[in-house]
């Protein structure tokens, strides 16, 4: 047997905590070596639970407003947080200085998010260091930048913070970056098709030729027009386009990516963003090669973790798995 790595890739868990906690349990499932976490890890929104004056609770949950009692608040507390939402007990007069003061409410919410991830990150990284594996995480294009900034604090040697950013393990290189072509919902890590081809082409140059056959590019958003990178087309108004009963699916990946995956060739191109398409197809490379390009998917807002068990041996995939848990 040659030169073998196992990967266990998961992306876009977007804050959810039960989602997180699956995470948290891999070793248990799989022998790996190293845990790709691709991206996009918060949730979305913060959702305030006004307490009443008269003790009573309310909240938009899930887009409708209810009334509760303290009977009831564990209960939603914990479904908002499974499904990627930051529940934030507030008072009348606090809600109301929310409502009024959006820098406030996106102070709060960047806080709950950087203290959920820190939480999860310290329970993950004491499971993983009793097995042995190491956990690559970076940012994607919905992470705000001042969570950004908060969590490369964590990087040490269980949990590497590798955001533009290339690792050795196993005689393989392990490439990350988080960055995405523009969206209809215009995040905070969008960049023009141009920029994005820019920074890829410096960290793929920092690699010697000679071990590019031994590189896996962690990339969060795939290569456009292939089957891993199919999402809902939308109208402007952002309501999914339907025909004959049916959501239409259009390409959504970065042409960027597909190019500098066609120039540099890399032994595979492991992706996210693309919640939908979960998978594996090919990119030809201009030396005439074809290469792997794989999507774990994500089904995060109903608590399920989506993974790709990937072996690789020689510079070449060797076996996969695909799994929902």
């Amino acid at each position: 047997m040659g030169d073998r790595i196992r990967v266990v890739l998961v992306s876009d868990l977007h804050g959810s905590e039960i989602a997180y906690a699956k995470l948290a349990n891999i070793p248990k499932m799989f022998k790996a070596d190293i845990v790709i976490l691709n991206g996009d890890l918060t949730g979305k929104a913060l959702m305030p639970i006004i307490k009443l004056k008269a003790g009573d609770y309310t909240a938009n949950v899930f887009g409708e407003v209810k009334k509760f009692g303290e009977n009831k608040l564990n209960e939603i507390l914990r479904d908002a947080k499974n499904s990627g939402y930051y529940p934030y007990i507030v008072g009348e007069d606090e809600y109301d200085e929310l409502v009024k003061n959006p820098n406030r409410a996106k102070e709060v919410l960047v806080q709950l998010m950087t203290e959920s991830f820190t939480d999860w990150m310290k329970k993950i990284e004491d499971r993983y260091r009793q097995s042995n594996v190491r956990l690559f995480y970076f940012p994607g294009n919905d992470d705000p930048h001042e969570f950004v900034e908060a969590i490369k604090k964590l990087d040490n040697d269980v949990l590497i913070y590798g955001d533009e950013r290339i690792i050795e393990v196993n005689k393989y290189l392990i490439l990350g970056f988080g960055y995405s072509n523009p969206t209809p919902w215009h995040t905070e890590r969008e960049l023009p098709e141009e920029a994005l081809k820019e920074k890829l082409t410096g960290l793929f140059s920092q690699v010697d030729p000679s071990k590019m056959t031994r590189l896996l590019a962690a990339i969060h958003v795939p290569p456009y027009g292939t089957n891993i990178d199919l999402a809902p087309k939308l109208t402007p108004d952002l309501r999914p386009v339907t025909a004959g009963g049916d959501v239409v699916m259009d390409h959504a990946g970065s042409i960027a990516v597909k190019e500098i995956l066609e120039n540099f060739c890399p032994a595979a191109g492991l992706h996210g963003h693309i919640h939908e398409s979960p998978g594996i197809d090919y990119v030809q490379c201009r030396q005439g090669k074809r290469i792997p390009v794989i999507n774990a998917g994500s089904e995060y807002m109903v608590g399920a973790l989506k993974l790709a068990y990937l072996i690789f041996e020689d510079g070449k995939l060797k076996d996969k798995i695909f799994m929902r848990g």
